[in-house]
């Protein structure tokens, strides 16, 4: 890494998490910087992506066909012995469906980035559902996926805005909070909208995983530009407890520096504290 500098402001995306401007730049990919703050290390795209260019220009369907291709001319060994495996992992929706239910088995459930339904037509055998998606056709997909439930379209930090305070019981954000601009106001309409005792469950990348430190920019958990964010569990920690919520125990194997994959929990506080950061 290059040392810490002071860049300019135009065009300069503030540390997401402490709101620091002076940061490390980690790696270049085109047009992207990947940077760490010099104050928190919580780790980023340095530059800003406004909603509708997302949508418009940067939809995940797309982006994801993208990375396969790259990664089959870069990276054609990998990418074999993963498809070999792949019959090997454990179902993707079953297991969010799995870590959902550890916390909450009942009650309104609200997905965050809801993607293609999936996830959502599991959880609708549990709870009553609400999805919120950018992507118009993510949106589309889960409206099939799961007609029977409530599915909102649009940049989630407006959306959320329009449901109602303390009504949900979970707020599920599986490969979400990676991709959003601006992941303290999408916490903060999750703490907004759970009841008190209301917990959120995350799943993101892990950028603490000895596979990224191994394997450096051909690391799975890179999608530039829709991962415009890079948690560890301590710098993802911090941001849950900026906005008022509490991290709760992490089994064993969900914190082995072995995952790419980060999953934490954290609950509403049943009591509102003084100093809790809750919406504002």
């Amino acid at each position: 890494m290059c040392a810490a500098t002071r860049l300019p402001t135009a065009g300069l995306r503030p540390c997401p998490l402490c709101g620091g401007v002076e940061r490390q730049v980690v790696s270049r990919r085109d047009q992207w910087e990947i940077v760490e703050c010099a104050r928190c290390t919580m780790v980023f795209i340095g530059s800003d992506l406004a909603y509708d260019v997302q949508a418009r220009d940067h939809d995940w369907t797309d982006e994801y066909t993208k990375e396969v291709t790259r990664r089959r001319e870069k990276q054609p060994v990998m990418l074999f012995l993963s498809r070999c495996l792949r019959p090997l992992r454990p179902d993707t929706n079953g297991r969010l469906l799995s870590q959902t239910l550890r916390w909450r088995r009942e009650g309104k459930l609200v997905d965050f980035g809801c993607g293609d339904g999936g996830f959502l037509a599991l959880a609708a055998r549990h709870f009553d559902v609400t999805g919120i998606e950018l992507s118009p056709r993510g949106a589309e997909l889960s409206r099939q996926r799961v007609p029977a439930g409530t599915i909102l379209e649009g940049p989630l930090t407006e959306i959320a805005a329009g449901l109602p305070e303390k009504s949900f019981d979970v707020v599920t954000q599986f490969s979400y909070i990676e991709h959003e601009w601006h992941p303290l106001a999408g916490l903060r309409a999750a703490y907004r909208v759970l009841k008190p005792g209301g917990v959120t469950v995350m799943k993101t990348p892990n950028y603490a995983s000895w596979n990224r430190t191994i394997r450096g920019m051909k690391w799975c958990g890179y999608h530039i530009p829709a991962h415009c964010n890079y948690f560890t569990p301590h710098t993802l920690g911090e941001m849950l407890r900026k906005v008022g919520f509490e991290p709760l125990p992490r089994p064993l194997l969900d914190r082995m520096p072995t995952s790419d994959s980060l999953w934490m929990a954290a609950r509403r506080p049943a009591y509102a504290k003084a100093s809790a950061g809750g919406p504002g």
